[in-house]
């Protein structure tokens, strides 16, 4: 069940590893994949994986 709202706003590459996006900044957090509801990026600095993208698709089209 999806219910958090993401908000990225500092440069950071956003990785997929075993179910938990992975936010690489000064500090590196997990986040539960099937918590994110809304994933928002504000900075054009962000770095996304081409793995996130797809767990983020095949995420949408499960439920």
């Amino acid at each position: 069940m999806s219910w958090r709202t993401v908000v990225v706003t500092s440069r950071c590459k956003l990785d997929y590893k075993m179910g938990f996006m992975v936010v690489r900044a000064e500090e590196t957090k997990k986040i539960f994949l099937d918590e994110i509801a809304i994933l928002l990026i504000e900075n054009p600095a962000v770095s996304l994986t081409g793995c996130l993208l797809e767990a983020f698709v095949e995420k949408r089209y499960e439920s």
